[in-house]
């Protein structure tokens, strides 16, 4: 049987892994400053990901460089937004908001914009000012996604192909031991529940009904190429694609 799939990857962070990773995948979350990124990092981003005709996404943080936007900022409504307005600027001087794809947010701006309705909201309403047609990036069944649907947007449920779920079909802390895959062979057992089964197992084997339609790999691991490659191959050879 042939299975399609979409595979993103955040990039633009600086990691100097772009070239390997970006012909592995079908869409790029680039970095807009926020977290990482910059005006030369975007640019030469996206140029990499128009060579190797990927869909090109924005990926803004709480600004927090810091901590790479891992930590939660309690941002009033209007420095939030003024944030993620700048960020997507950034990224939106160097293409035409009609060429952007989607918005995919990212660290602790994307979980907080998963269960809190009012930054859910703060954020969106950036995005529909500057990119209306972009499609957004969420987990299933998220306060971001229910959001995203009732101000018009197309949404992308989203899985993670390196990360560890907890019983409740959360996130599994980076805190914590095991929060990120570190095998080939992990990161193929996970892709294939998503692909065939649609679905993941939690920390403590229990099974999770999950539907996605874009599967991440995050590009700041430092084996994340080699890794992405490796679970391709493996893929590849038991349902090769059309």
């Amino acid at each position: 049987m042939n299975f399609n799939y979409n595979i993103n990857a955040d990039l633009g962070e600086g990691m100097g892994n772009d070239k390997d990773i970006m012909p592995l995948i079908q869409a790029c979350n680039i970095a807009c400053g926020g977290h990482a990124g910059s005006k030369i990092e975007i640019q030469k981003t996206i140029a990499l990901a128009k060579e190797n005709n990927i869909l090109i996404g924005a990926h803004p943080s709480y600004p927090d460089v810091k901590n790479f936007g891992r930590h939660s900022l309690n941002l009033s409504e209007e420095l939030l937004s003024k944030s993620v307005d700048q960020q997507l600027s950034l990224l939106l001087n160097q293409l035409h908001p009609e060429k952007l794809h989607h918005v995919k947010l990212h660290g602790a701006l994307y979980h907080d914009c998963n269960s809190n309705k009012q930054i859910a909201k703060t954020v969106l309403d950036v995005i529909k000012s500057l990119c209306p047609n972009a499609l957004i990036f969420t987990p299933p069944q998220s306060v971001l996604g229910k959001q995203a649907l009732k101000m018009g947007f197309v949404i992308w449920p989203e899985a993670f192909i390196d990360r560890a779920y907890k019983d409740n079909g959360q996130l599994l802390s980076r805190s914590e031991k095991n929060a990120v895959f570190n095998e080939p062979k992990q990161l193929f057992n996970r892709f294939v529940n998503l692909i065939q089964k649609k679905g993941v197992f939690s920390i403590n084997n229990i099974w999770i009904p999950l539907y996605a339609k874009t599967f991440c790999i995050h590009g700041d691991h430092p084996n994340a190429a080699y890794n992405l490659n490796a679970m391709l191959e493996y893929f590849k050879k038991l349902n090769p694609r059309p």
